[in-house]
């Protein structure tokens, strides 16, 4: 289990966007099978992103943790 609840997290593959263009969340549960589910902070992003709240470990990195 790489992220725990509470770690604050972003999507991964986003070098060219400004950083506020890029969907940040903070993990509320592990689901197991490496997913998880997201609370991500700009609802907005995540619907142009097309984001849902369950997201697997490989799409996401993390930015700190709690």
């Amino acid at each position: 289990m790489k992220f725990k609840p509470g770690d604050l997290v972003k999507l991964k593959g986003f070098n060219r966007l400004q950083i506020n263009e890029i969907p940040i969340g903070i993990i509320e549960a592990s689901l197991g099978l490496e997913k998880y589910k997201i609370n991500w902070s700009n609802e907005s992003l995540a619907r142009r992103f097309a984001l849902s709240s369950i997201v697997g470990e490989k799409k996401i990195e993390l930015l700190s943790e709690s």
